[in-house]
């Protein structure tokens, strides 16, 4: 690039600022975009905490019977000095699932950005940030919320509170075994937030990473965790 070629480039006007809306689109629609937008400018607080109060309203909205269901559920195979009132236990399991909704929404986005800052900055060459993972993670959680969407009102028509959109949807009854864990553990929804990030990170990198190895990345961390997720679950059972 000569002298006028950099001129000209420091003389541009920079990238336009994106609204909330417009790069909760772009996280569907166009992730690779949004990376290279978040490589400039890094929001995230806001993200998460619409996408927590959203989780939390929703949470709000099932129906007590549900939680019933959930609760004896719950208390199955427990001995008496184990039992709780199950008035008290019902309130008890509603207002934490709405509390978890919120604090949960923003641990886990940290905890995550932590994880993918180590793997993709130390084992995938990349010199992003923690910020600037933080806020592609908090992208991300709008696919997330989606699935929430689709998930609560499955909950209500079923009154099924341990119901998940996982590949155990296939099997025929709740699963018990490792495999079964491991197959309801696999999230239709977060696959699809796994190919957002990987390509969101892609475009984070400023095009030292690819879009596939972005994907695969993510995907295996991914994977880690569903194997983990459905041994502790094998193990609890």
């Amino acid at each position: 690039m000569n002298l006028e070629d950099q001129q000209a480039a420091s003389a541009a006007p920079p990238a336009p600022e994106l609204n909330i809306f417009q790069r909760a689109m772009m996280a569907f629609m166009s992730p690779t975009s949004l990376g290279e937008y978040l490589r400039i400018r890094q929001p995230w607080f806001w993200n998460l905490a619409i996408i927590g109060i959203a989780s939390m309203i929703l949470f709000f909205l099932v129906p007590a019977e549900v939680f019933e269901a959930a609760v004896a559920e719950g208390m199955r195979g427990r001995s008496q000095d184990q039992q709780m009132d199950p008035a008290t236990a019902i309130q008890f399991a509603r207002i934490a699932g709405i509390v978890f909704a919120l604090l949960g929404t923003f641990i886990g986005a940290w905890i995550i950005s932590g994880v993918v800052y180590l793997a993709f900055n130390i084992m995938a060459g990349s010199d992003s940030t923690y910020k600037q993972h933080l806020s592609a993670v908090s992208h991300m959680y709008w696919i997330n919320l989606l699935g929430f969407v689709v998930l609560v009102p499955l909950w209500i028509a079923k009154q099924d509170m341990n119901m998940k959109l996982g590949l155990g949807l296939l099997l025929p009854e709740s699963p018990t075994t490792f495999v079964g864990h491991l197959m309801n553990g696999i999230n239709l929804f977060g696959l699809w937030g796994v190919a957002a990030l990987g390509a969101i990170e892609s475009g984070l990198s400023g095009g030292k990473i690819t879009v596939g190895k972005g994907i695969v990345t993510v995907f295996t961390l991914y994977l880690i965790w569903a194997v983990i997720a459905a041994a502790w679950a094998t193990m609890m059972r």
